[in-house]
């Protein structure tokens, strides 16, 4: 989660900002353009409505936006490595703005429409989307005693990316190891950051290429809080789901290689408190997965566990809309706190949308933490 203490400004002066506290909140947005090394050139006005930025922390490439300009203000854009980044700005009872990037966006080729004079809505994509493009011409080969985060890196930096936030790692990979021609760097990345219990790499918003241990939702700290109290942001009409049939309640997990002795992990969920165990459904669903490599026994058991945690159909769902909040990322932990339903827990967000207007709303998407 971006950091709300800006400046002279503490967090809790931002939160009491941004939550309305003094009864006043005025919100703007500014686009600035950027050339391919990220430096900026100018700034570029949209339409008062349809600018949007969803996060999905599930999906390959997680920030995605649509952009309406006009027509006039793209003539010395080059769509082919210019960026934008939208930036939110917050008026503080100073009367001065702090600001938090949204992201940094890729432009796709844009569609023409008229409107009161001639617009252009563009697609755009976060930095990721170069990895998910570029693919291996060759077979790839990655030679046994190399270091995880060294292969990661070598392929990050052949798709010309330097811009790396990945924390480091020991693990050795034990075998000789191979993508097929045609694979993208974005599938092969992602491979290795499993074969070590890593999250999927994602771009933050100075597009930084960042990924870190995975760490289940149940052993982190909350984040945030949206609690429907005096200052709450949380609008009326969320959605509380929970699905639970065909849940499964053990995994199986091989990891078979011809050079390597297989390898196999079994997690049963037998917990009394959990309502989908074999104790209290009375039978055993069976989740079973094959895998082709993995660094050790250890983080193979690992993995088995936070498959059967991420395993979707367990989790509670929540969907809210919120004011606009500038300063959610990837996976966020947060407590919420929504009186009319009953809830009141721990969620894991997994995706965001906010539109770029002021007086508009944010919509999350959360699964609550579930032990399992």
């Amino acid at each position: 989660m971006l950091n709300l203490a800006i400046g002279e400004y503490s967090t809790t002066d931002v939160i009491n900002q941004l939550h309305a506290k003094n009864g006043v909140r005025e919100v703007k947005f500014r686009y600035d353009l950027l050339n391919k090394y990220e430096v900026k050139i100018g700034e570029l006005l949209v339409a008062d409505s349809e600018n949007s930025i969803n996060f999905n922390s599930l999906a390959n490439i997680k920030r995605t936006g649509i952009f309406n300009f006009r027509e006039t203000e793209l003539k010395d854009v080059d769509w082919l490595n210019d960026r934008v980044q939208p930036v939110f700005l917050l008026k503080m009872p100073d009367g001065k703005f702090i600001k938090w990037p949204l992201g940094m966006f890729l432009l796709s080729s844009p569609t023409r429409k008229d409107n009161f004079g001639v617009w252009r809505e563009v697609e755009a994509y976060d930095p990721s989307v170069i990895l998910n493009e570029n693919r291996f011409d060759n077979r790839y080969y990655i030679q046994a005693n190399t270091k995880y985060i060294d292969a990661i890196t070598t392929i990050l930096n052949s798709a010309g990316i330097r811009k790396v936030n990945i924390t480091n790692h020991n693990g050795i990979i034990s075998i000789d190891k191979e993508f097929e021609i045609g694979t993208s760097k974005l599938e092969a990345i992602n491979q290795l950051l499993s074969e070590i219990n890593f999250t999927s790499i994602w771009v933050d918003t100075f597009g930084y290429f960042t990924s870190k241990p995975y760490i289940l939702p149940g052993d982190r700290e909350t984040e945030y809080s949206y609690k429907t109290d005096d200052l709450s942001i949380t609008y009326d009409g969320a959605v509380n789901e929970l699905d639970l049939f065909n849940v499964p309640n053990k995994w199986i997990i091989t990891a078979s290689n011809p050079e390597k002795a297989p390898l196999t992990s079994v997690y049963v969920n037998d917990s009394l408190n959990s309502i989908t165990s074999t104790i209290n459904r009375g039978r055993v669903i069976t989740d079973f997965r094959q895998i082709d490599d993995i660094y050790s026994q250890e983080v193979l058991d690992n993995y088995t566990r936070r498959i059967s945690y991420n395993a979707s159909n367990i989790y509670e769902k929540f969907y809210f809309n919120t004011c606009l909040m500038p300063h959610h990322d990837f996976m966020n932990v947060l407590y919420i706190e929504y009186k009319n339903l009953n809830i009141a827990s721990e969620f894991i967000e997994t995706e965001w949308s906010i539109d770029l207007q002021a007086g508009a709303k944010m919509s999350h998407s959360v699964r609550r933490v579930i032990n399992i």
